[in-house]
C-alpha cells in the first residue's frame, strides 16, 4: 500500500503491542509476532486496506488494484475468522485496538487515536444510507463489551463507555456512561489506566 498506510500499520502493531506486552521488547520480530498472533490487529489492517481502496480510487495505479484484491480477502477474513465488520469509509487517523475476541460491527463515521474498542461491540444504526445516524468517537476513549452504540452521537475525548451499555445520545469528554439505558454516572474521569492494559472492567474506587 502506499507509505502512510504502511506507517500507520506500523503504528498499530506497536500500539497493540504495548498493550498485550508491557515493558517489552519492541523489536521488529516481535512486532511482527504481535501482528500474527491478533485478530484485532488483522481487523484493524484490513480495514486500512479498505480506506485507502474507498479514497484513492486509481484505475492506473498497480497497488490500488492489489488493495482491491487484499479487501475482498479481508471481508471474508473479517466475517468468518474475526466476526466482525468495519465501515471501509470509518476513518481511523491513528493507532486503536479492535477486539481480539471480535464481534465488533463497526459502522462509526470515525474513531480517534489511542481508543481502546472491546468485543460484541455494535456502532450504528442504518448504517448503509452513507452517513446518517452514525456515530463518531473522539480519541482515547475506553469501551467496554457488550455495548450498543446508536444514532448521530459524538463521544468526547477521553470518555469511558462501561459494559452492557447501550448509548443513544452524545457524551461529554472524560465522561463515564452506564446503562442499558445509559446514562452519565460520572465526569473528569481520567480513564489512561484503563487504557494502558486489556483489562475490560472499571477499577475499583
Amino acid at each position: 500500500m502506499a507509505w502512510p498506510t504502511l506507517r500507520k500499520l506500523g503504528a498499530d502493531a506497536r500500539f497493540y503491542h504495548r498493550l498485550k506486552h508491557a515493558g517489552a521488547d519492541g523489536s521488529a520480530p516481535a512486532l511482527l509476532l504481535t501482528f500474527l498472533t491478533s485478530r484485532g490487529l488483522w481487523l484493524l489492517a484490513f480495514h486500512r486496506i479498505a480506506y485507502y481502496s474507498t479514497f484513492n480510487r486509481n484505475l492506473r495505479n498497480p497497488l490500488w488494484w492489489l488493495a482491491r484484491l487484499l479487501e475482498g480477502v479481508g471481508m471474508y477474513w473479517n466475517a468468518v475468522i474475526s466476526k466482525s465488520e468495519v465501515l471501509g469509509d470509518c476513518e481511523i487517523p491513528g493507532p486503536v485496538y479492535l477486539p481480539d475476541k471480535g464481534y465488533c460491527i463497526l459502522g462509526a463515521e470515525r474513531v480517534g487515536a489511542g481508543s481502546i474498542i472491546h468485543h460484541r461491540i455494535t456502532f450504528g444504526m442504518a448504517v448503509g444510507s452513507g452517513k446518517i445516524d452514525r456515530p463518531a468517537v473522539g480519541a482515547n476513549v475506553w469501551i467496554g463489551p457488550d455495548c450498543v452504540i446508536a444514532g448521530k452521537l459524538d463521544i468526547g475525548d477521553g470518555a469511558t463507555i462501561l459494559p452492557g451499555s447501550y448509548l443513544t445520545f452524545s457524551v461529554p469528554p472524560r465522561s463515564v456512561v452506564k446503562g442499558n439505558p445509559a446514562r452519565v454516572v460520572r465526569e473528569n474521569f481520567d480513564n489512561s489506566t484503563l487504557r494502558k492494559s486489556l483489562v475490560a472492567e472499571l477499577p475499583a474506587d
